[in-house]
């Protein structure tokens, strides 16, 4: 009977060694051949966010080198010099936006082909509606902070969509996975700096100093990211042997979102909500999903003081509207105090824009101290029912405003500095995705092509962890798998003895 349940072992082993070796050797064939043949590559990376998935096509020259790839956004502009795809690079559902982690089971297919659709519509506009794209999805906070398990059923059910796709090129699981924050926040100052064309995709040396620091705050966490000499927790090593120390930080919880949530639990939540002179008052969820009612009564104090509770700073407190009172020396975050430019993402540029649009100010720059002091103004004012019918997302507009700026001055010190609050930059998204494509693009070219001989693969290594790079080469994946289930048939036949 052990000699059977060997026997069976040792040949499922084989068939998993054979089907593993195949696939490799396809995806390796796939490669080559478009490394030879094709002149442009697409890539179709999905964000999948904490309240929506976003829709990321770039193009490049098909990789023949593990450089950095040179990456471009699609000119997506119409005639008249619009974006032609304004709106409709978030994946709806019943014409709602949501994040991946809110799609139901039967809701799976019809999420992601609308998804394909719009991919295929964006190639046909740009004539590139011959090539297969790349097809990547990477999940952030939103997936995080659900259990382990979900987050394995959302993913396989990913990747099993994903596998059955005739027009993208899905070649391995792990194309479809979760980030960590630190990566997220990592690939955000890899994708800022490529576009500001700190690092180039021809290897030039570069100066870290003169890099650009991000921050960003999302719908559940919020990233920052910088060079550091002195608090780096994380080495970059970039092609032409250039090692760059970051500092990438999340702090999960800290998205507007997440926020909102933990502010309704909080007695005085009404303070960071704006008065409304005609009873306007809205039903929101606090952080164990019920219904709080809220009637608003703004006061910057009280608001401030329960957001630097949130942030647990609790050795100091606001006492008055005082526009140069700053709590940041309290603060238990890394301060960017130092950094010669900061580019601000996602809720960051939303409370600018939104801010601006109602004081008719323009630019992309913001002054904390006299961003706080807008704000202030901005919650003082009166919030209509006929106001919120028309939008109703200005019920929390006030809220958000009072959180970037608390986060920004008591949590990471920039009450005297500036940030450029951006969405894009020369046709580049001011997000991760950038980043994360081209970490992803030279570990294809390093894992299939150039296999034991890719002296330009960029890896991210723990800065607290030593490595020996002189004798260290990365194996290929499909003999980490191998080894893998060899050894797992080997013990397995070990305690069957």
């Amino acid at each position: 009977m052990k000699s059977l349940a060997i026997l069976i072992l040792l040949c499922l082993s084989i068939q998993m060694f054979v089907c593993t070796e195949e696939t490799f050797q396809k995806n390796q064939r796939i490669l080559r051949e478009l490394a030879e043949s094709d002149e442009t590559c697409l890539y179709a990376l999905l964000d999948a966010g904490s309240s929506s998935t976003k829709i990321r096509l770039y193009k490049s020259v098909c990789r023949r080198t593990s450089q950095i790839p040179q990456l471009e956004a699609l000119n997506l502009k119409n005639n008249e010099g619009k974006d032609q795809f304004a709106g409709k690079d978030k994946i709806k559902i019943g014409g709602r936006t949501i994040g991946l982690s809110k799609v139901a089971k039967n809701e799976f297919t019809e999420y992601f082909n609308n998804a394909f659709q719009t991919i295929n519509d964006m190639k046909a506009f740009a004539n590139l509606q011959t090539i297969k794209p790349f097809l990547f999805l990477r999940a952030t906070a939103g997936l995080r902070l659900l259990p382990q398990d979900d987050q394995e059923k959302i993913l396989s059910e990913v990747r099993n969509i994903f596998r059955q796709q005739q027009d993208f090129l899905f070649l391995d699981d792990n194309w479809a996975k979760i980030i960590t924050g630190q990566e997220e926040g990592l690939f955000l100052w890899l994708s800022m700096n490529y576009a500001y064309k700190n690092i180039k995709h021809q290897n030039q040396q570069f100066d870290p100093s003169k890099t650009v620091a991000v921050i960003d705050i999302g719908g559940a966490s919020a990233q920052t990211a910088f060079y550091s000499q002195s608090n780096s927790n994380k080495f970059l090593d970039l092609p032409e042997k250039t090692r760059v120390q970051i500092y990438s930080n999340t702090i999960l919880g800290y998205g507007n979102d997440q926020i909102i949530q933990a502010v309704l639990d909080k007695n005085g939540f009404e303070s960071c909500f704006q008065n409304s002179s005609d009873g306007l008052f809205n039903q929101l969820k606090n952080s164990t999903g019920l219904n709080v009612t809220v009637i608003g009564n703004y006061d910057f104090v009280k608001c401030t003081n329960i957001m630097l509770e949130i942030m647990q700073i609790n050795d100091c407190n606001y006492l008055n509207n005082n526009s140069d009172k700053d709590c940041s020396k309290n603060s238990k975050l890394n301060k960017l105090t130092d950094q010669k430019q900061i580019i601000g993402a996602s809720s960051i540029f939303y409370a600018k824009d939104e801010l601006y649009k109602k004081f008719n100010m323009s630019g992309d720059t913001i002054r904390l101290k006299e961003f706080r002091e807008k704000v202030q103004e901005y919650c003082k004012q009166d919030l209509l029912q006929a106001q919120y019918d028309e939008n109703n997302r200005l019920f929390t507009s006030c809220i958000q405003m009072m959180w970037v700026s608390t986060f920004l001055i008591d949590g990471l010190g920039l009450l005297n500095n500036e940030v450029t609050a951006i969405m894009k930059y020369e046709n580049y998204n001011v997000d991760w995705s950038i980043g994360s494509l081209i970490y992803d693009i030279n570990t294809l070219q390093c894992d299939y092509i150039d296999i034991g001989e890719c002296t330009d693969k960029i890896q991210i290594q723990d800065a607290n962890l030593e490595r020996e790079e002189s004798e260290f080469k990365t194996p290929s994946s499909s003999l980490v798998i191998n080894s893998f289930f060899s050894l797992f048939i080997l013990f397995i036949a070990n305690l069957l003895v």
